[in-house]
Protein backbone atom coordinates (compact mmCIF):
# COMPACT_ATOMS: atom_id res chain seq x y z
CA UNK A 1 0.00 0.00 0.00
CA UNK A 2 1.52 3.33 -1.06
CA UNK A 3 -0.17 6.65 -0.36
CA UNK A 4 2.30 9.54 -0.75
CA UNK A 5 1.38 12.24 1.74
CA UNK A 6 0.22 14.93 1.42
CA UNK A 7 -1.22 14.68 -2.05
CA UNK A 8 -3.20 17.85 -2.78
CA UNK A 9 -4.62 18.98 -6.08
CA UNK A 10 -4.25 22.62 -7.17
CA UNK A 11 -7.58 23.61 -5.59
CA UNK A 12 -6.65 22.03 -2.26
CA UNK A 13 -3.27 23.79 -2.30
CA UNK A 14 -5.06 27.10 -2.88
CA UNK A 15 -7.40 26.41 0.03
CA UNK A 16 -4.58 25.93 2.53
CA UNK A 17 -2.49 28.84 1.24
CA UNK A 18 -3.84 31.48 3.68
CA UNK A 19 -3.05 29.27 6.68
CA UNK A 20 0.42 28.55 5.30
CA UNK A 21 1.07 32.28 4.85
CA UNK A 22 0.17 32.72 8.51
CA UNK A 23 2.55 29.90 9.39
CA UNK A 24 5.55 31.52 7.72
CA UNK A 25 4.77 34.96 9.13
CA UNK A 26 4.48 33.80 12.75
CA UNK A 27 7.40 31.40 12.55
CA UNK A 28 9.31 34.53 11.59
CA UNK A 29 10.46 33.06 8.28
CA UNK A 30 8.54 35.33 5.89
CA UNK A 31 11.23 38.09 5.67
CA UNK A 32 14.04 35.57 5.08
CA UNK A 33 12.54 33.34 2.38
CA UNK A 34 13.37 35.46 -0.67
CA UNK A 35 16.69 34.37 -2.14
CA UNK A 36 17.18 31.64 0.50
CA UNK A 37 18.71 28.25 -0.04
CA UNK A 38 16.10 26.09 1.67
CA UNK A 39 16.07 22.40 2.56
CA UNK A 40 12.91 20.43 3.39
CA UNK A 41 14.02 17.34 5.32
CA UNK A 42 11.40 14.59 5.10
CA UNK A 43 9.67 16.54 2.35
CA UNK A 44 7.29 13.77 1.36
CA UNK A 45 5.52 15.04 -1.74
CA UNK A 46 6.69 18.61 -1.20
CA UNK A 47 3.09 19.81 -1.25
CA UNK A 48 3.38 21.80 2.00
CA UNK A 49 6.71 23.62 1.63
CA UNK A 50 7.40 23.74 -2.10
CA UNK A 51 4.51 26.11 -3.01
CA UNK A 52 5.62 28.52 -0.27
CA UNK A 53 9.23 28.39 -1.47
CA UNK A 54 7.93 29.43 -4.88
CA UNK A 55 5.56 32.05 -3.44
CA UNK A 56 8.25 33.77 -1.38
CA UNK A 57 10.98 33.51 -4.03
CA UNK A 58 13.45 31.07 -2.46
CA UNK A 59 16.62 30.76 -4.56
CA UNK A 60 16.79 26.97 -4.27
CA UNK A 61 14.61 24.23 -2.81
CA UNK A 62 16.19 20.94 -1.75
CA UNK A 63 13.83 18.14 -0.71
CA UNK A 64 14.95 14.94 1.01
CA UNK A 65 12.86 11.87 1.75
CA UNK A 66 13.24 8.09 2.06
CA UNK A 67 10.16 7.40 -0.11
CA UNK A 68 10.76 7.19 -3.86
CA UNK A 69 6.98 7.27 -4.46
CA UNK A 70 6.65 10.58 -2.58
CA UNK A 71 9.64 12.06 -4.37
CA UNK A 72 8.10 11.16 -7.73
CA UNK A 73 5.04 13.23 -6.80
CA UNK A 74 7.32 16.04 -5.63
CA UNK A 75 9.17 16.11 -8.96
CA UNK A 76 5.88 16.50 -10.79
CA UNK A 77 4.94 19.41 -8.53
CA UNK A 78 8.35 21.07 -8.99
CA UNK A 79 7.83 20.96 -12.75
CA UNK A 80 4.31 22.38 -12.40
CA UNK A 81 5.60 25.24 -10.21
CA UNK A 82 8.70 25.83 -12.38
CA UNK A 83 10.77 25.75 -9.19
CA UNK A 84 14.54 25.36 -8.92
CA UNK A 85 14.35 22.11 -6.97
CA UNK A 86 16.63 19.19 -6.15
CA UNK A 87 14.91 16.07 -4.82
CA UNK A 88 16.72 13.01 -3.52
CA UNK A 89 16.58 10.10 -1.10
CA UNK A 90 18.64 10.53 2.06
CA UNK A 91 19.07 9.44 5.68
CA UNK A 92 17.91 12.01 8.24
CA UNK A 93 20.60 10.87 10.69
CA UNK A 94 23.42 11.36 8.15
CA UNK A 95 22.42 14.24 5.92
CA UNK A 96 24.67 14.40 2.81
CA UNK A 97 25.70 18.03 3.24
CA UNK A 98 28.55 19.81 5.01
CA UNK A 99 28.00 22.02 8.03
CA UNK A 100 26.30 25.40 7.47
CA UNK A 101 24.95 24.51 3.98
CA UNK A 102 21.49 26.12 4.15
CA UNK A 103 19.83 29.41 5.04
CA UNK A 104 16.57 27.74 6.15
CA UNK A 105 16.17 24.16 7.36
CA UNK A 106 12.60 22.84 7.59
CA UNK A 107 11.36 19.50 8.88
CA UNK A 108 7.61 19.40 9.40
CA UNK A 109 5.98 16.28 10.83
CA UNK A 110 9.03 14.05 10.42
CA UNK A 111 11.18 13.82 13.56
CA UNK A 112 8.40 12.23 15.62
CA UNK A 113 8.33 9.29 13.19
CA UNK A 114 12.00 8.46 13.85
CA UNK A 115 13.67 6.36 16.54
CA UNK A 116 15.57 9.36 17.97
CA UNK A 117 13.90 12.72 17.20
CA UNK A 118 16.47 14.88 18.97
CA UNK A 119 19.41 13.21 17.27
CA UNK A 120 17.74 14.06 13.97
CA UNK A 121 17.14 17.60 15.21
CA UNK A 122 20.85 18.07 15.88
CA UNK A 123 21.54 17.09 12.26
CA UNK A 124 19.16 19.83 11.12
CA UNK A 125 21.01 22.37 13.26
CA UNK A 126 24.36 21.17 11.88
CA UNK A 127 23.52 21.92 8.25
CA UNK A 128 22.03 25.34 9.06
CA UNK A 129 24.37 28.29 8.52
CA UNK A 130 25.07 30.76 11.34
CA UNK A 131 22.30 33.34 11.25
CA UNK A 132 20.00 30.87 9.51
CA UNK A 133 16.79 29.27 10.72
CA UNK A 134 15.61 25.81 11.80
CA UNK A 135 11.87 25.05 11.76
CA UNK A 136 10.32 21.83 13.05
CA UNK A 137 6.83 20.54 13.78
CA UNK A 138 6.23 17.76 16.31
CA UNK A 139 3.03 16.13 17.52
CA UNK A 140 1.90 17.52 20.85
CA UNK A 141 1.56 14.99 23.68
CA UNK A 142 -1.42 16.75 25.25
CA UNK A 143 -3.31 16.82 21.96
CA UNK A 144 -2.93 13.15 21.07
CA UNK A 145 -4.24 11.46 24.21
CA UNK A 146 -7.52 10.20 22.69
CA UNK A 147 -6.04 9.55 19.27
CA UNK A 148 -3.38 7.40 20.93
CA UNK A 149 -6.13 5.27 22.48
CA UNK A 150 -7.75 4.89 19.05
CA UNK A 151 -4.47 3.97 17.36
CA UNK A 152 -3.62 1.47 20.10
CA UNK A 153 -6.96 -0.21 19.41
CA UNK A 154 -6.22 -0.36 15.68
CA UNK A 155 -2.75 -1.82 16.30
CA UNK A 156 -4.14 -4.40 18.72
CA UNK A 157 -6.78 -5.58 16.25
CA UNK A 158 -4.71 -5.35 13.05
CA UNK A 159 -1.15 -6.09 14.15
CA UNK A 160 1.75 -4.93 11.98
CA UNK A 161 0.07 -5.35 8.59
CA UNK A 162 -0.44 -1.80 7.29
CA UNK A 163 -3.23 -2.68 4.87
CA UNK A 164 -5.13 -4.41 7.67
CA UNK A 165 -4.55 -1.36 9.89
CA UNK A 166 -6.14 0.81 7.22
CA UNK A 167 -9.17 -1.48 6.95
CA UNK A 168 -9.68 -1.72 10.71
CA UNK A 169 -9.17 2.01 11.27
CA UNK A 170 -11.58 2.87 8.49
CA UNK A 171 -14.21 0.51 9.91
CA UNK A 172 -14.02 2.19 13.33
CA UNK A 173 -13.14 5.79 12.50
CA UNK A 174 -13.70 6.41 8.79
CA UNK A 175 -16.01 9.35 8.07
CA UNK A 176 -17.08 8.26 4.57
CA UNK A 177 -16.82 5.22 2.26
CA UNK A 178 -13.37 4.57 0.78
CA UNK A 179 -14.72 4.99 -2.75
CA UNK A 180 -15.77 8.55 -1.85
CA UNK A 181 -12.38 9.48 -0.40
CA UNK A 182 -10.03 11.62 -2.49
CA UNK A 183 -6.36 10.64 -2.83
CA UNK A 184 -5.64 13.37 -0.27
CA UNK A 185 -8.23 11.89 2.13
CA UNK A 186 -6.74 8.41 1.81
CA UNK A 187 -3.17 9.62 2.25
CA UNK A 188 -4.16 11.61 5.33
CA UNK A 189 -6.08 8.71 6.86
CA UNK A 190 -3.15 6.37 6.21
CA UNK A 191 -0.80 8.84 7.88
CA UNK A 192 -3.15 9.11 10.83
CA UNK A 193 -3.65 5.43 11.66
CA UNK A 194 -1.16 3.29 9.76
CA UNK A 195 2.31 4.75 10.34
CA UNK A 196 4.63 2.25 12.07
CA UNK A 197 6.00 4.62 14.74
CA UNK A 198 5.44 8.02 16.30
CA UNK A 199 6.31 9.95 19.45
CA UNK A 200 4.59 12.93 21.09
CA UNK A 201 6.26 15.94 22.69
CA UNK A 202 5.41 18.85 24.97
CA UNK A 203 6.02 22.54 24.37
CA UNK A 204 8.50 22.69 27.26
CA UNK A 205 10.48 19.71 25.93
CA UNK A 206 10.83 21.30 22.50
CA UNK A 207 11.83 24.70 23.86
CA UNK A 208 14.42 23.02 26.09
CA UNK A 209 15.94 21.21 23.10
CA UNK A 210 16.06 24.45 21.10
CA UNK A 211 17.93 26.14 23.92
CA UNK A 212 20.32 23.18 24.30
CA UNK A 213 21.13 23.43 20.58
CA UNK A 214 21.95 27.11 21.00
CA UNK A 215 19.01 28.33 18.90
CA UNK A 216 17.42 31.68 19.64
CA UNK A 217 13.63 31.38 19.85
CA UNK A 218 12.21 33.07 16.74
CA UNK A 219 8.51 32.17 16.50
CA UNK A 220 5.81 29.50 16.54
CA UNK A 221 2.70 28.57 14.61
CA UNK A 222 0.18 28.90 15.96
CA UNK A 223 1.62 31.64 18.18
CA UNK A 224 1.74 30.69 21.87
CA UNK A 225 1.26 34.17 23.32
CA UNK A 226 -2.22 35.73 23.42
CA UNK A 227 -1.34 38.99 21.65
CA UNK A 228 0.43 37.20 18.82
CA UNK A 229 -2.36 34.63 18.51
CA UNK A 230 -4.95 37.41 18.13
CA UNK A 231 -2.72 39.14 15.58
CA UNK A 232 -2.39 35.89 13.66
CA UNK A 233 -6.17 35.40 13.58
CA UNK A 234 -6.64 38.98 12.37
CA UNK A 235 -4.09 38.43 9.61
CA UNK A 236 -5.82 35.17 8.70
CA UNK A 237 -9.10 37.04 8.38
CA UNK A 238 -7.50 39.52 5.97
CA UNK A 239 -6.31 36.70 3.69
CA UNK A 240 -8.68 35.19 1.13
CA UNK A 241 -11.69 34.92 3.40
CA UNK A 242 -13.38 32.56 0.97
CA UNK A 243 -10.84 29.91 1.96
CA UNK A 244 -11.53 30.09 5.71
CA UNK A 245 -12.24 26.76 7.33
CA UNK A 246 -15.62 26.70 9.02
CA UNK A 247 -14.16 25.20 12.19
CA UNK A 248 -11.96 28.23 12.81
CA UNK A 249 -14.18 30.98 11.34
CA UNK A 250 -15.47 32.03 14.76
CA UNK A 251 -11.92 32.56 16.02
CA UNK A 252 -11.14 34.78 13.03
CA UNK A 253 -14.42 36.71 13.47
CA UNK A 254 -13.79 37.26 17.18
CA UNK A 255 -10.21 38.42 16.61
CA UNK A 256 -11.35 40.76 13.84
CA UNK A 257 -13.72 42.49 16.27
CA UNK A 258 -10.82 43.39 18.58
CA UNK A 259 -8.42 46.34 18.19
CA UNK A 260 -5.76 45.66 15.60
CA UNK A 261 -2.56 44.12 16.91
CA UNK A 262 -0.67 45.60 13.94
CA UNK A 263 1.95 43.81 11.86
CA UNK A 264 4.20 41.68 14.02
CA UNK A 265 7.86 41.20 13.21
CA UNK A 266 10.32 38.56 14.40
CA UNK A 267 11.79 37.60 16.70
CA UNK A 268 8.61 36.95 18.67
CA UNK A 269 8.66 36.81 22.44
CA UNK A 270 9.31 33.35 23.85
CA UNK A 271 6.19 31.83 25.47
CA UNK A 272 6.28 31.66 29.24
CA UNK A 273 5.50 28.52 31.23
CA UNK A 274 1.99 29.88 31.82
CA UNK A 275 1.46 30.38 28.08
CA UNK A 276 2.66 26.82 27.41
CA UNK A 277 0.30 25.43 30.06
CA UNK A 278 -2.67 27.37 28.70
CA UNK A 279 -2.17 26.32 25.09
CA UNK A 280 -1.44 22.70 25.98
CA UNK A 281 -4.69 22.63 27.93
CA UNK A 282 -6.43 23.87 24.79
CA UNK A 283 -4.69 21.15 22.78
CA UNK A 284 -5.92 18.58 25.31
CA UNK A 285 -9.49 19.87 24.87
CA UNK A 286 -9.09 19.68 21.09
CA UNK A 287 -7.74 16.16 21.46
CA UNK A 288 -10.86 15.01 23.32
CA UNK A 289 -12.46 14.57 19.88
CA UNK A 290 -9.70 12.24 18.80
CA UNK A 291 -8.15 14.96 16.65
CA UNK A 292 -4.80 14.29 15.07
CA UNK A 293 -1.68 16.22 14.14
CA UNK A 294 -2.26 19.10 16.55
CA UNK A 295 0.58 21.04 18.06
CA UNK A 296 2.75 24.08 17.44
CA UNK A 297 5.59 24.37 14.97
CA UNK A 298 8.70 26.18 16.23
CA UNK A 299 11.45 28.17 14.57
CA UNK A 300 14.84 29.09 15.98
CA UNK A 301 17.73 31.21 14.70
CA UNK A 302 21.25 29.85 14.78
CA UNK A 303 23.62 32.40 16.35
CA UNK A 304 26.19 34.14 14.17
CA UNK A 305 29.07 33.16 16.45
Amino acid sequence: MSYPYPNYNAEERAQILPAELCRYRYLGLEPSMKGARLIDVGCGTGHRVMPLAKHFGAREYVGLDHSSASLAVARTLATELDLNATLQEADLFALPFPDASFDIVISQGVLHHTSDPWRGFRELVRICRPGGFVNIFLYNKWNHWRHNLQKARVNRLAGDDLEKRFAVAHRWYGAKPVEQMTPSDIAGFFDQYCHPHKSDHTVEETLTEFAAAGLEYWGSYPPLRIRDFVGMAQYRGALAGRFQRKASAWVVDLASSLPSMGKSTPPFARPTGLHALLFQALYALQGSRGSYSGGPAFCGRKPLA
